[in-house]
């Protein structure tokens, strides 16, 4: 039997496009199998479908190869942090490092309670929303803070960072060495310390809202005598107790729960002294 050209031509034709379909259609097959066991159809409702539905769009991932929990704040930033809140982020309502007038209201809440928001997630009255640990829950809280204190003593605070590993124990060992060397101090040395640490815990936590040129409604500013007048007038110890506990808005402790009731008194003393008492 044989063939024509035409008929040969058309054979040739018809198994070039029969092939091309075949490779087509196995290329579709191997592609939908391999993403079978990551996704799903979003429509199907099906456990891996709804899965699909609900993943999150991105997730921040820290990579530096440092021991979970000893990381630095400029770790955590440089990783995590930077990507809403660096100096020429475009982020809305994220208060940007280095522009002190956008963290100055926050700052005078005090660190416990920048760490709480940043920890477990914040919804601001302007529409911010800020995840827990900025996205990245395998961050440790104290490396939350770190980030925290990091910021902020970048944009105008001073805020002690905690420290990482073994300095914690080296500064516990180190306080523990104090009293006996305490006992042989006299009554003006310590009172020297005392203003110290009063003047230190004022620079780090009050002076937000106590300081000279603040704008914060009622709350007595230093060195404005008239404001501390009738306040001086309670007496050291109601001061003291108001300071501690709080009173009216002002948080327990300036919002630093870490502080110790004799800093608390300390800074009440430095700031009487510096405003007519």
């Amino acid at each position: 039997m044989k063939f024509s050209k035409n008929q040969m031509h058309g054979s040739a034709l018809f198994n070039l496009l029969g092939g091309i379909i075949i490779l087509i259609s196995v290329l579709f097959l191997l592609t939908k199998l391999a993403g079978s066991s990551y996704y799903s159809e979003v429509a199907e409702t099906t456990e891996s479908a709804t899965q699909t539905r609900i993943m999150p769009t991105g997730q921040v991932v820290v990579g530096d190869g440092t021991e979970p929990g000893q990381r630095t704040g400029k770790q955590v930033f440089d990783k995590v942090c930077i990507q809403c809140h660096a100096a020429d982020s475009a982020t809305a309502f994220a208060p940007k490092v280095t522009h002190n007038d956008q963290w100055t209201a926050r700052i005078a809440q005090g660190f416990e309670t920048l760490v709480q928001h940043a920890v477990n997630g914040f919804k601001g009255p302007d529409g911010g929303n800020m995840p827990a640990k900025g996205g990245d829950t395998r961050l440790t809280d104290d490396e939350v803070a770190r980030a925290v204190a990091y910021m902020a003593n970048q944009s105008g605070a001073n805020f002690t960072e905690p420290p990482v590993g073994g300095a914690a124990a080296a500064a516990s060992a180190k306080t523990s060495s104090a009293p006996a060397a305490a006992k042989a101090e006299d009554k003006p040395a310590a009172t020297a310390d005392n203003n110290a640490r009063g003047k230190e815990v004022f620079e780090q936590t009050c002076r937000f809202c106590h300081g000279a040129d603040t704008a914060i409604p009622n709350i007595p500013r230093v060195t404005h005598n008239d404001e501390w007048a009738p306040r001086i007038k309670q007496g050291e110890a109601t001061l003291v107790k108001h300071a501690i506990e709080g009173f009216n808005a002002m948080p327990a402790k300036g919002g630093n729960a870490a502080l110790s009731d004799d800093d608390i008194k300390a800074t009440v003393q430095y700031m009487v002294k510096q405003s007519g008492g």
